[in-house]
C-alpha cells in the first residue's frame, strides 16, 4: 500500500496557534498553584496542533482530506479518484489580521501554489499538496496523474490571485 500524507499546514491562523501555545505554558505554570489551571492545556493543545492534511493512496486511487484534531485524531472520509476529472495549480494567498494591545493592525500574508484535484462541473475540489514554486505543483501533478486519472487527457493550470 502505497501512502503519501501531505500536512497542508495549521487549521487556526498563526496568531491562534500562538495563542495555543500560550495557554498550554500558562496551564502548566498556573498548575503549581492550582490544578483547575490544567484546564487550560485542552483548548491549548487544540489550538496549536491542529492541522489540516491529505492522505493519498496510489494503490486504491482513493484520496482522503483530514483534520488532525490535537495533531493525533484524522477526522475525514475516504474518496474514490474515479469521482474527479482533472488537476489544477492554484495561486493562493490568505491574509490574517491581528490588532496589537494599542490598536494597531498588522497584516499577514501567506502565499502558496495549490495542487488541487477538481470533479467535472468543478464543485468538489481537494487540496493535495503546497508548494513554494510552481516546478515542483507540475512535477507532481504529472507524477499523480498516472496513477490517480489515468484516462486524464491534459492537466488544466489556473492561477489566481
Amino acid at each position: 500500500m502505497s501512502l503519501k500524507n501531505n500536512n497542508l499546514g495549521k487549521f487556526f491562523s498563526p496568531s491562534a496557534s500562538y495563542a495555543g501555545y500560550v495557554f498550554i505554558a500558562c496551564g502548566i505554570f498556573a498548575a503549581y498553584y492550582s490544578r483547575a489551571a490544567l484546564m487550560l492545556l485542552i483548548p491549548g493543545f487544540f489550538m496549536a496542533f491542529t492541522y489540516n492534511g491529505t492522505i493519498i493512496d496510489t494503490d486504491s486511487r482513493k484520496l482522503k482530506s483530514y483534520t488532525a484534531l490535537f495533531g493525533i485524531f484524522k477526522t475525514g472520509k475516504w474518496i474514490d479518484a474515479d469521482k474527479f476529472t482533472r488537476f489544477s495549480i492554484r495561486k493562493s494567498t490568505k491574509k490574517y489580521t491581528s490588532y496589537s494591545r494599542a490598536n494597531i493592525k498588522f497584516d499577514l500574508n501567506i502565499s502558496d501554489i495549490e495542487l488541487l484535484i477538481v470533479n467535472s462541473n468543478g464543485s468538489k475540489k481537494i487540496i493535495l499538496n503546497k508548494y513554494r514554486n510552481i516546478g515542483d505543483a507540475h512535477k507532481e501533478m504529472e507524477e499523480l496523474s498516472g496513477t490517480l486519472l489515468p484516462s486524464m487527457a491534459k492537466p488544466e493550470n489556473k492561477e489566481y490571485s
